[in-house]
């Protein structure tokens, strides 16, 4: 009895397993609201959601479970030396979606096998931190850090790309910005993160100036001042040449790329430029989302009791809006609990990857964390009106199979990591 218990039980850092636990309970809890009619005078308002959202999304924690037990027992150095093959596998599945996946919602990210639905994007993800960080643990000690840099990006690149054309923006960015946590933890020379850096305000200040303001001023001005700035610092000839190539490529390719995104897309962007001129179109998730968050207070409406979210004002409740279902019946002190555990997994996370001695251990560890980060940042920032719209999930908590297996499995990981059982 006592083997079957630890068979079940996972290991590694038992105030993560916590974490993860209290999250899909508080998810199970509220997509059981947006399931129910709203209670008091609207008893007769059909909620808009099914209850099988509920039931689904109980059978994929178990499953994720299990995937979280699984990841934490499996030896990390066989996840090392085959870390290529789930690369591969999620890059034959990306391939396929434009083959054979059926168009949901205007485009094709899903793989349907009978009754269930897979997204290759999502399993993408964790392959790619994989073979990155074994990538980079090969390159660490060695004088091929260059290469193992060049490799990495390439090999994020193809996934990155597939996944832009389903399309899928949102998705997309969360390759670039694993990718970026885990080179910051290879040894990225700081000069490089300050060109990274003046790139996308040179980016951004582009989109500014010609798609929002219609003036050309603005880009030129922060142009001038890259100028001045590099003619009084002390830097050499090739570093100050590196850092205006990429504010000038930065500023030119963003209206070329502006250009390709889908309709929808731009809406959704102009939307939070322009919030007044979109409040009844692309900028109405953004709106309600607000409303709600703000209708909460302290204290929060109480539970089963939101109107934003029981009237059906609040689109996408169950799924990249559920934080706002958390604002609106739990309020700023339930929003602030359910950061804060999200923000104990990833504390615990860098600190796992600093005391950890394997190279994979510490860039796997660094690559979840990043993945983690990035999509909570994103969604509460999207939620809250501080970023535009862009489709990204908040782990454990929104609605959807592939993204909760794929987390659990992400977070097995890491537990795998802090039990140091394999470091050797």
């Amino acid at each position: 009895m006592g083997g079957l218990r630890d068979l079940l039980t996972p290991r590694g850092d038992r105030i993560i397993l916590l974490c993860w636990a209290l999250l899909c309970l508080t998810s199970l809890a509220v997509l059981w609201s947006v399931t129910e009619p709203i209670i008091g005078p609207y008893e007769d308002v059909d909620p808009g959601v099914p209850k099988s959202v509920f039931w689904r999304q109980l059978i994929w924690a178990i499953a994720g479970y299990c995937g979280l037990v699984a990841a934490s027992r499996i030896p990390l150095r066989h996840i090392d030396n085959l870390a290529a093959v789930p690369w591969l596998i999620s890059l034959v599945l990306l391939l396929l979606v434009p083959v054979v996946g059926p168009v949901i919602s205007g485009a094709r990210r899903w793989l349907v096998f009978g009754p269930v639905s897979l997204q290759p994007a999502e399993m993408a993800k964790v392959s790619c931190i994989i073979l990155n960080a074994s990538l980079l643990a090969r390159g660490v000690d060695s004088q091929r850090k260059s290469l193992a840099t060049g490799a990495s990006l390439v090999l994020t690149a193809i996934p990155a790309v597939l996944v832009m054309e389903q399309p899928d923006l949102g998705t997309s960015l969360v390759f670039w910005a694993t990718w970026v946590g885990m080179i910051f933890w290879f040894g990225m020379p700081g000069i490089f993160l300050l060109v990274a850096a003046t790139g996308v305000c040179s980016a951004v200040i582009m989109f500014y100036s010609e798609a929002v303001a219609h003036q050309a001023w603005p880009w030129g001005a922060y142009l001038l001042v890259i100028l001045a700035t590099l003619y009084y610092v002390r830097w050499s000839i090739p570093a100050k040449v590196s850092m205006l190539a990429a504010n000038v490529i930065a500023g030119i390719a963003i209206p070329i790329f502006w250009a390709q995104l889908k309709g929808y897309q731009q809406d959704r962007v102009m939307a939070f430029f322009k919030p007044a001129e979109h409040a009844f179109s692309a900028g109405y998730q953004t709106l309600q989302s607000k409303v709600a968050i703000g209708s909460g207070g302290l204290f929060g409406t109480h539970y089963l009791k939101g109107t934003q979210k029981g009237l059906a004002f609040l689109p996408e409740r169950q799924t990249d809006f559920i934080f706002s279902v958390v604002g609106e019946e739990l309020g700023f002190i339930g929003a602030v609990a359910v950061v804060g555990l999200y923000f104990v997994m990833i504390l615990r996370g860098v600190d796992h990857a600093a005391a950890v001695r394997k190279p994979f251990s510490r860039f796997l560890a660094m690559g979840i964390v990043a993945y983690l980060t990035f999509h909570v940042v994103v969604n509460v920032s999207i939620t809250t009106g501080l970023m535009p719209v862009t489709g990204i999930p908040l782990p454990l908590m929104s609605y959807g199979g592939s993204n909760l297996l794929v987390t659990s499995a992400m977070l097995g990981l890491l537990l795998n990591v802090s039990s140091k059982s394999f470091d050797v």
